[in-house]
């Protein structure tokens, strides 16, 4: 038998690779939305998230999928995606793992350990210098010169309980770097703020998302900190779905919502096997390591055309769905959805030594499904209260032209449209109204007969 040469196998291994391609098939909008569980992670995965997650259980492979991209993001300095607003986007990213009840969130600790291993052990070296800075600089006398402090120092791997002075010199000494921060419960988050309950606006949490934002203070006094420049801070945190909704039950059409992503951990049933986790080894570390390299190497502002090509798809996959449900908590919430779908993808593709795999869009728009299902599953009714708008208390957003009852020939008239409209509780302004078909029509959702009368099309 003729033995397979480099080439042949190459051949064969993209010809496997196309057969899974055909095979995956993304939900549709309105199949997320009508499900009773999260989405199921896509059968075909960018390679980094797939080796990242190659030791986690099948079970909480879609858990720790969202979550690793965050840990990665670390790593890049001064790096920068041009959107499709012509803007720049940084790396900036979070994850906030909701699950019913508790339990379960170690399964991202090992990853993030692992990712992170060399960020946690400057930041271990550098706490142990800055602490024999801080007991020489308190044991010198009144006459003595004081030591001066070290100007190298990286502590961007954080504890729960940092002050806002302490962020403000780590962000300081990171120059332009990411810091990172772990909260063990979402709750730690007002140590950060400084506040609590109503009080908390969550003005920090807020700023961190925004690209070229301004943080830092004026102090007075020698070791005071003085810091002024722009936070790089990238986080993961974890709650359960009550404990969440009463986090942020005082803020709920103010921002933060739509800033965090959020993950799901799923419940496994009572008396269900122990899942069982592979090893986290030095192979391991050798898998992930090509994808820190070419993180750290990365930089500047990049055109990447492809990622820019699935945002548009996804843009307009999301508006064709909102146009029929004109569903305006779901649109505003989708902005900011797709920017973190639009970061995710560009940071692996960079991890890739900037080269684009096809399985990216499929991961992203995986990800942007769980994200806006679980928010709009969580906090739609309350953000509609907040907007002292109606109330419901249906599953997801419902199509309006679904709800349009037509005749036999598959007709309705402006005033079925009217009917709808009133009846899920939006007013019925003709201009609107009209609006709203001229929308349908032009995506190739209706057909206009007569000035006041439609078809639906199939």
């Amino acid at each position: 038998m003729k033995k397979e040469n480099k080439k042949m196998k190459k051949a064969r291994k993209a010809a496997v690779k196309n057969v899974e391609k055909k095979a995956y098939q993304p939900l549709t909008w309105e199949e997320v939305f009508a499900g009773e569980q999260l989405p199921s992670l896509p059968s075909a995965l960018p390679k980094m998230i797939d080796d990242t997650i190659s030791q986690t259980p099948d079970l909480l492979k879609g858990t720790v999928a969202q979550v690793i991209p965050v840990a990665y993001s670390i790593y890049p300095r001064g790096l920068k995606f041009v959107y499709i607003d012509g803007r720049t986007r940084e790396p900036r990213m979070n994850c906030l793992l909701v699950a019913k009840e508790g339990g379960g969130k170690e399964c991202i600790t090992l990853p993030i350990k692992h990712i992170l291993a060399e960020v946690k052990e400057n930041s271990r070296q550098d706490r142990q210098r800055l602490k024999e800075f801080n007991d020489k600089y308190s044991r010198a006398r009144q006459d003595e010169e004081k030591p001066k402090r070290p100007d190298d120092l990286d502590i961007r791997w954080l504890f729960p309980d940092i002050t806002r002075p302490r962020l403000s010199q780590a962000m300081e000494d990171a120059q332009g770097a990411f810091l990172f921060l772990k909260l063990n419960e979402l709750e730690d988050w007002d140590k950060l703020e400084g506040a609590k309950g109503k009080s908390n606006s969550f003005s920090l949490m807020k700023l961190i998302d925004d690209e070229d934002n301004d943080f830092g203070q004026d102090r007075v006094g020698a070791q005071s900190v003085n810091a002024d420049g722009c936070l790089r801070l990238n986080y993961i945190a974890d709650s359960t779905e009550t404990k969440l909704k009463k986090y942020f039950r005082y803020i709920h059409g103010e921002g933060p919502i739509s800033r965090i992503t959020l993950g799901g951990i799923p419940s496994v049933e009572i008396g269900a096997p122990i899942p069982v986790f592979g090893s986290y080894d030095k192979h391991y570390d050798d898998l992930i390591r090509p994808y820190i390299e070419n993180l750290k190497k990365a930089t500047g502002t990049i055109l990447c055309k492809e990622a820019l090509q699935m945002a548009e798809t996804l843009k307009a996959e999301i508006d064709a769905f909102n146009s029929k449900t004109q569903d305006r908590i779901l649109d505003t919430l989708s902005h900011r959805s797709l920017v973190a779908a639009f970061r995710r993808g560009c940071l692996i593709y960079a991890a890739n030594g900037m080269e684009w795999e096809p399985e990216i869009e499929y991961f992203c728009r995986w990800s942007m499904q769980v994200d806006l299902y679980m928010k709009y599953k969580l906090f739609a009714d309350d953000i509609r209260q907040a907007n002292d708008c109606v109330k419901t208390d249906k599953p997801g957003p419902q199509s309006l032209l679904d709800k349009v009852t037509v005749n036999a020939q598959g007709e309705f008239s402006f005033d079925e449209v009217v009917r709808v409209y009133t009846e899920s509780g939006k007013t019925p302004d003709e201009k609107r109204v009209r609006n709203v078909l001229n929308q349908w029509k032009a995506r190739g959702f209706i057909l206009q007969m007569t000035n006041d009368s439609y078809k639906k099309i199939s």
